[in-house]
């Protein structure tokens, strides 16, 4: 197979994913960039599920002694996902998100090759990754998780909605840099005024990023520090939108993040899920000064005549406008029943998608 093959081949095979990879010559360019023709080889035949290196020598017909170097080579890179913590390891190819979009800036060191890479995936986002993400799925991958504390203790919460207990309950945590923010750096597009180092992850995948120099290991209680950090600078929690445990807290804004801009930029509906939940502003209460109209990042409040007033269609439910409040004011409100989306259970939700974009699951 010719090298121009076989990252042809590589794309259309990751272009199968949920968030997929449409072909253009951005991508194929990235590609190049991160795979040798001998990974691109290999990766065409890799699985989208993770399988013990007995049966990805079945699968590939190599033998384990070229097999396994390759993959920890891959793994290193960060194309092919590494699963630590079992009986052995057990690997399968990463695709774009998340994945290989991310894998270089989640580090935050900035390299000619990330610069090249930046440029690169600001154009690819712009001409087709958006709208693979949130144009051709009614179902969102993602979802936003409103600030906890601008829940009443009143309101009946679903559990998904409650974030600092989902963190508590996973078994290893980890923080990386925002690759949007840095792709916006680094592309020579402007430095977010954001901090950049508040992407969180969890479990297996938190283990695989900080074993490869990705991420570091934090305690329950520094992410949780992370997070009223992030809330504090106006930052939107993000994360999948499924009933499983969390592997990714991404915190967006909307000068940089692909779920925030891809929306407001270049109006893909379907980026991610708001909440189930809407800002509520007391007007009585009310003292006028603007800040939550500043600080919403989907414009979503305005002070035009009188006290602050909420778009419930635009209202994205994160929180965001609360804790800088001076007359705490406000609250967040659940939705009428008819109007909160459901948070399925993972294989249920992404098989939906997939038969949304009309693609086959691959294993």
């Amino acid at each position: 197979m010719s090298k121009h093959e076989v990252y042809d081949q590589l794309a259309e095979h990751l272009n199968s994913m949920p968030i997929g990879a449409p072909k253009t010559p951005e991508l194929i360019e990235i590609l190049k960039i991160l795979y040798t023709k001998e990974e691109a080889d290999l990766a065409v035949k890799l699985p989208f599920l993770p399988m013990t290196v007995d049966a990805l020598v079945d699968r590939t017909g190599m033998a384990e002694k070229m097999l396994k170097p390759m993959l920890d080579r891959m793994a290193k890179k960060g194309i092919v996902f590494e699963q630590l913590g079992g009986d052995e390891p057990m690997y399968r190819l990463l695709p774009t998100v998340v994945g290989f979009s991310e894998t270089p800036f989640w580090p935050g060191k900035r390299t000619p090759e990330t610069e090249k890479l930046a440029v690169l995936w600001r154009k690819y986002a712009r001409d087709a990754f958006f709208h693979e993400i949130g144009g051709l799925s009614e179902t969102p991958l993602v979802r936003v998780i409103p600030v906890q504390e601008s829940l009443s203790e009143t309101r009946k919460v679903s559990p998904y909605e409650k974030l600092v207990e989902k963190v508590k309950e996973t078994s290893y945590q980890a923080v990386a840099h925002c690759p949007c923010r840095l792709m916006r750096e680094y592309s020579g597009d402007g430095k977010c005024e954001h901090s950049t180092e508040n992407c969180l992850h969890f479990g297996s995948l938190a283990r695989y990023m900080v074993a490869n120099g990705m991420a570091r290991e934090l305690t329950v209680d520094e992410t949780l520090a992370i997070l009223k950090k992030s809330n504090e600078e106006g930052l939107v929690h993000v994360t999948g939108n499924h009933q499983a445990e969390i592997d990714t807290i991404c915190n967006c804004c909307a000068d940089a993040c692909i779920f925030l801009t891809g929306l407001l930029a270049m109006g893909e509906k379907n980026m991610f899920a708001r909440s189930n939940f809407v800002s509520q502003i007391n007007q009585e209460t009310c003292v006028e000064c603007g800040t939550c109209e500043e600080r919403c990042p989907v414009k979503a409040i305005s002070l035009s005549d009188g006290p602050a007033r909420v778009d419930e269609d635009k209202c994205i439910g994160c929180g965001v406008c609360f804790p800088t409040c001076p007359s705490e004011s406000i609250s967040l409100a659940p939705r009428p029943e008819t109007e909160q989306l459901p948070v399925l259970p993972p294989g249920e939700m992404v098989m939906k998608v997939m038969a949304e974009k009309g693609r086959a699951f691959k294993f």
